[in-house]
């Protein structure tokens, strides 16, 4: 007996040792594979899973990667940060139920400077250019648009928010995403209710009768945000706002030149030299 208690000894501490090194079990947790700006929607190359022993893995993340395709990010992530269901959602559309959502792609002086924010009410001005560049015509659509969303980058910073949230693009050259200068153009969606409307043309200051036409706003807008010879412009409306209609605007129609003055006629005489003549009347 003597002789196996050291045996059993040896044995117990081998056993203790081996569990001691034994590497411990690991668990996959998704995180981002580089640098996310907020609100942008997730794909799988933005994703990768990560190996964490059990004991230090980060409870409340997501263990597959397809539960988060398609999502979009309220935060920035950086390379390697766990992803929770606090950082995603984006932003949240409500529609009406006479209303749609419709996107439009506008420009800095087309919209606001990215000034806008959801819930602002907007209106749209159509800009249609002839062809071979022979003038344009403008002419306010409609008004009364509720503002859903203005794309991250093209979004102007509050100069009111304390701590405004970077906005951030992918570099062409490396692929990483990083802080950047606020894009010059974006998309803006709008809540456009689904009736049909009267596009007016008031002509009354011409001395005509004026026109209008009853057009369904879902159907126009796309029309012109796709055509290529028109560009969309918004106007940020006030609250409760008197209603306007215009006549549209004819830019060659704006050129105004003086007429031809008269031209002063040189007589055959010079003034010293003009003689009135009589002529004698007849004796009868």
């Amino acid at each position: 007996m003597k002789k196996l208690f050291p045996l059993l000894i040896a044995g117990v501490v081998f056993l203790i040792a081996l569990i001691l090194i034994r590497p411990e079990a690991t668990t996959e947790v998704v995180v981002a594979s580089r640098d996310l700006p907020a609100g942008h929607a997730l794909s799988m190359d933005d994703l990768t899973l990560q190996q964490f022993p059990k004991s230090l893995a980060p409870t409340g993340g997501y263990a597959e990667t397809d539960l988060l395709i398609g999502q979009t990010l309220r935060v920035d992530r950086t390379a390697g940060d766990v992803l929770y269901p606090t950082h995603l959602g984006g932003e949240t559309i409500v529609l009406a139920k006479d209303e749609r959502a419709l996107a439009l792609q506008v420009t800095d002086s087309a919209g606001l400077a990215g000034l806008l924010r959801p819930g602002d009410m907007v209106g749209v001005t159509a800009v249609i250019f002839g062809s071979s560049g022979q003038g344009a015509f403008s002419k306010t659509i409609s008004g009364g648009f509720r503002v859903l969303y203005i794309s991250p980058e093209f979004q102007a910073a509050d100069p009111f928010e304390v701590n405004p949230p970077p906005q951030a693009t992918s570099s062409p050259l490396s692929g990483s995403q990083g802080s950047t200068r606020r894009e010059d153009s974006g998309t803006v969606v709008l809540a456009v209710p689904i009736q049909a409307a009267v596009v007016a043309y008031d002509f009354a200051a011409f001395g005509v009768e004026s026109a209008a036409k009853v057009i369904n706003i879902l159907d126009l807008l796309p029309a012109l945000d796709h055509a290529t010879n028109v560009e969309l412009s918004l106007f940020l409306e006030p609250e409760n706002p008197k209603s306007f209609i215009t006549s549209g605007v004819y830019l060659p129609d704006l050129v105004i030149t003086p007429g031809p003055s008269p031209t002063p006629t040189e007589t055959p005489f010079g003034e010293d030299e003009l003689e009135l003549t009589t002529t004698p009347t007849p004796t009868p």
